[in-house]
């Protein structure tokens, strides 16, 4: 028990948290040999489903794929596209926080689901503000919640695999806050540094 509370006490800074949260993610050196990203699933909305495909590539590129009914929908990103360079960004907000002009504050503990979480306000350079709630135990993301137009939406992180010694969550239920998920997305496979051409990333 002792040793438990002494843990606990460790764990009272910002930083603290941020570089566990890094740590449980694979590592700062693992995360940064990361250069392209493509994540494959299934996506779940109210009245309809499909199949999803995100691509990614440094710096700030991005193709997101959408095919509902047959159709595809797509969005893409060469880093020049301002509301979508959160999404963008695959390394997330944590990761060199302070040198992409990101301010976090540490808003002590919450309860997500069951779990206990650490609950990080995050003031992003870009205007965009979000929170992020990382799991007390096994400092993975629980959580998200952030401000789309002028409403507030949420996302919960589950089924968390590794995927050449990084930890990806396989679920993701999204939706207003507050009510029913009503978006869910379950990844069927994930590349780590596939070749991607740059010309995936241009406006189709």
């Amino acid at each position: 028990m002792i040793l438990c509370v002494a843990a606990l006490m460790m764990v009272q800074s910002v930083d603290d948290v941020v570089a566990r949260a890094i740590e449980a993610r694979g590592g700062m050196d693992r995360i940064k040999t990361e250069r392209t990203q493509r994540i494959t699933g299934k996506i779940s909305l109210a009245s309809d489903s499909g199949q999803l495909v995100v691509e990614f590539k440094r710096p700030g590129k991005m193709r997101e794929m959408v095919t509902l009914n047959g159709e595809p929908h797509v969005r893409t990103t060469e880093g020049n596209v301002p509301e979508m360079a959160g999404s963008a960004d695959f390394e997330g907000p944590l990761v060199d926080y302070k040198a992409k002009g990101n301010k976090i504050e540490l808003a002590g503990q919450e309860e997500v689901g069951d779990r206990m979480a650490y609950k990080l306000v995050i003031s992003m350079k870009n205007g965009e503000n979000r929170v992020d709630f990382v799991d007390a135990k096994s400092y993975l993301e629980l959580k998200w919640e952030g401000k789309v137009g002028d409403n507030v939406f949420e996302s919960y992180f589950s089924d968390y695999r590794k995927v050449d010694g990084l930890m990806f969550a396989f679920t993701i239920d999204s939706g207003l806050k507050g009510q029913p998920s009503n978006q869910k997305i379950m990844l069927e496979k994930v590349e780590v540094n596939p070749p991607i051409d740059d010309a995936r990333f241009q406006k189709p």
